[in-house]
């Protein structure tokens, strides 16, 4: 028995290995990924580290485009859950850090188009991530305290596309239960000299349990402008305003098991709730010296961190 499995075991490598070489001999080549949420481009072959890509189709083709978890689902390494409750945000951890947050991200750094979603003291939201204009999500999985500093248990950056040859317009309307709403009207346009991709949305539903309306308009813009054969200036604006979002709390599992629809205590009498309004802008600069050689620097600023509402205790 132990000799015909030997044997058995060997005439599959062989075979595998012939497979393996008339492959190479065909001249077949896979298309490479290529990242820059590293600080600079490489290929995610050539990287040292776990790194996935989530692709616009991904992010676009059958999603509501509302939640950061629709696209992060099936990313290795990732646990992102939707809570239903916009006024608390994801759960979400990589490989962990992060699992020990009650309320927003802690623990994992959050950018969009280069600007940092993440405080100081390592808390972040998703409220200003754009999907409907997103064109990439890069996630790196484990610590890059050596490229980000502190509280990067893992990076998650968003890109914003670029326009197609052309001008466009699009704008799409959905609605689903418990008054779900959700309006986007997107523009863009690339004359060879500017490049530019403005999306604007509304998003609003009255919630599955009582007490958990919630209302979201965002809009994002980014223009990049050629001011050379070899350099190039990108402006990037993202606001978000949330003027309404209900807190209905935790319940226990009695009253879980009684009406899992009902408040949590104290929600309705305190009227627990968030509103968050946030602006950023940035520039980047980029010129090409020489084959090898490439100057890059970006400049931005955020106003208005987001403000709670809830019972004390």
């Amino acid at each position: 028995m132990r000799l015909r499995a030997a044997i058995l075991v060997c005439g599959v490598a062989m075979s595998s290995a012939a497979g393996v070489d008339a492959w190479a001999d065909s001249g077949a080549e896979l298309s490479s990924i290529v990242v820059i949420a590293t600080r600079i481009t490489e290929s995610s072959f050539d990287l040292p580290v776990s790194i996935d890509r989530v692709d616009r189709g991904t992010i676009a083709n059958g999603q509501l485009q509302v939640n950061l978890s629709e696209s992060l689902i099936t990313v290795p390494g990732v646990s992102v859950e939707s809570r239903q409750n916009y006024a608390q945000d994801l759960q979400l951890s990589v490989r962990g850090f992060g699992a020990r947050s009650s309320f927003g991200v802690r623990g994992l750094r959050l950018y969009s188009d280069g600007i940092p979603g993440t405080m100081p003291d390592g808390q972040g939201q998703f409220s200003q991530f754009d999907l409907g204009s997103a064109d990439r999500i890069e996630v790196l999985r484990g610590p890059f305290s050596a490229l980000y500093g502190n509280s990067s248990g893992g990076v998650i950056a968003i890109f914003t596309e670029d326009a197609k040859p052309g001008h466009l317009i699009d704008g799409t309307a959905e609605y689903g239960t418990f008054n779900f709403q959700r309006y986007a009207l997107k523009t863009e346009g690339d004359d060879g000299v500017v490049n530019y991709v403005v999306d604007a949305a509304h998003f609003q539903t009255d919630g599955y349990r009582f007490h958990s309306n919630a209302e979201r308009d965002n809009f994002n813009a980014k223009m990049r402008v050629a001011t050379s054969d070899t350099s190039k200036l990108t402006l990037v604006a993202n606001v978000v305003e949330t003027p309404f979002v209900q807190d209905p709390l935790g319940l226990t599992r009695a009253q879980l098991g009684a009406n899992p629809r009902q408040a949590g205590v104290g929600a309705i009498t305190f009227n627990t709730r968030k509103s968050l309004d946030q602006e950023q802008l940035g520039a980047v600069y980029e010129d090409k010296l020489s084959a090898n050689d490439d100057l890059s620097s970006m400049v931005y600023t955020d106003t208005a961190p987001p403000r709670s509402f809830k019972p004390s205790r």
